[in-house]
């Protein structure tokens, strides 16, 4: 900040210090504090406010993704990287509480569309979402390499109790089991309802836990639950030494991710930061990323800020 003082000294004095302060102004000057940041020139861009599809570190990490690049444009970003579950965070964008998320294709476009067919490619599916999504007043743009779709996974102890490693092998001891996942997995067709169409597999009991998160992972370790729905690129997986059973049967869809995005936002402008930020991700780069936050509890901000900086978007 500029100090002002009184100007008591001859006309000599009073040059210099004119001279200094000419020196002193101007909107050249680098952050002191390390952080990106547009000059004083810059026209400011609106604000713009990013959510997640769920509380859980993978969701976050790319929208904090999203909201650096936005703030390194000159955006003014509010994050809401609280929202548990795809439910409110739905609500939320449509609401306009929210004005974009990171989501993933086929699970988010049965959230949109109940009739919508979430079984396909990629492209397939992509294409679905954005019908459904702007029927809802929103838009989708590009969407990601790294697919992160979900695992019903098990210790290595119940998996040595298989006759496979696989969901066909899991239906012959289900009745014995429990199974841990989100609240709304008895109504998805992914979960309970898949499982039971796909593979006739019924567990004993359902506990109903978090979305791939924390309430899930230690159930499972303590042994609270038997089988639990976790994300594929979870590094928690290998770190502990549990077991993805096969999908068999391809119950799971396509889950790359994708930005869902409220139309009133939506520019040209928008779609060229956030397109770079999504294609950069990939299923062996993510399982990196979010092993330095669920593992080694690096700080999600800065995870996401180094990944930026190796790829030259930040």
């Amino acid at each position: 900040m500029r100090n002002h003082r009184s100007i008591v000294l001859g006309a000599a004095l009073l040059a210099l210090a004119l001279f200094a302060g000419a020196c002193s102004s101007g909107g050249d000057d680098e952050p002191t504090d390390g952080s990106p940041s547009v000059t004083e020139s810059a026209e400011p861009k609106g604000s713009i406010t990013v959510g997640v599809s769920g509380a859980f570190a993978e969701s976050q990490v790319v929208a904090e993704m999203y909201a650096q690049v936005l703030e390194n444009a000159g955006y003014a970003v509010q994050r809401e990287l609280n929202l548990d579950g795809r439910e409110p965070s739905d609500a939320a964008l449509l609401n306009g509480d929210i004005d974009l998320k990171p989501e993933y294709l086929a699970y988010e476009l049965p959230a949109l569309d109940e009739e919508a067919d979430s079984t396909g490619t990629p492209e397939e599916v992509a294409g679905r979402l954005q019908t459904a999504a702007e029927a809802n007043g929103l838009t989708t743009y590009a969407y990601s390499p790294a697919n992160s779709t979900n695992a019903f996974v098990v210790t290595a102890e119940t998996a040595g109790t298989l006759s496979a490693p696989s969901l066909t092998a899991l239906a012959e001891v289900a009745p014995d089991l429990s199974l841990g996942g989100p609240p709304d997995c008895p109504k998805l067709d992914f979960c309970t309802k898949g499982l039971e169409s796909a593979y006739g597999i019924e567990f004993a009991e359902f506990r109903s836990l978090d979305f791939g998160g924390t309430q899930t992972k230690e159930a499972l370790s303590a042994g609270a639950i038997d089988v639990a729905l976790l994300f594929s690129l979870d590094p928690t997986i290998y770190a502990e030494g549990w077991v993805i059973l096969e999908d068999d049967q391809g119950l799971q869809p396509a889950g790359n991710f994708v930005p869902l995005v409220r139309q009133e936002v939506d520019s040209d402008e928008l779609r060229a930061l956030l397109d770079p930020v999504t294609t950069s991700l990939t299923d062996e780069n993510m399982l990196a990323l979010v092993g330095r936050i669920v593992v080694d509890e690096e700080d999600i901000g800065d995870v996401a800020a180094s990944h930026l900086q190796d790829a030259g978007l930040l």
